[in-house]
């Protein structure tokens, strides 16, 4: 609907979701700068308030659900990964140890045969 709204901007449509008007349609000012509202769809009658206030509480109750649920599983994921990385530090120690054990090794080696033999026997 192409209508202005009282500070000269256009009027967008949008839906209300509130207990007392669920799904009921409106204008309202584009920009927010003024107090502009009207509705462009006539009151529902209780019983379907009641029904649609209904299905929208089980879709917020299944999201919270799910909402949970991903949360529990993120938490699975967390300790698994936790454990994931302790184990990855640890073989990455163990593999420093090493690299410097065969330094060491080396570094021996190379003195060793620079220094030559001193003592003949």
């Amino acid at each position: 609907m192409n209508q202005q709204c009282l500070c000269g901007s256009w009027a967008v449509e949008k839906t209300s979701w509130t207990e007392y008007n669920p799904r009921r349609r409106f204008l309202t000012c584009a920009n927010g700068r003024c107090n502009f509202f009207k509705w462009t769809e006539p009151e529902i009658d209780t019983r379907s308030k009641n029904i649609i206030n209904g299905l929208v509480r089980r879709f917020k109750l299944k999201d919270d659900h799910h909402f949970a649920e991903l949360i529990k599983a993120k938490e699975e994921y967390q300790e698994f990964y936790k454990e994931q990385m302790n184990a990855a530090k640890k073989e990455a120690r163990n593999w420093k140890y090493f690299a410097m054990l065969l330094l060491l090794y080396v570094c021996r080696c190379c003195f060793a045969s620079v220094g030559g033999d001193d003592n003949p026997a």
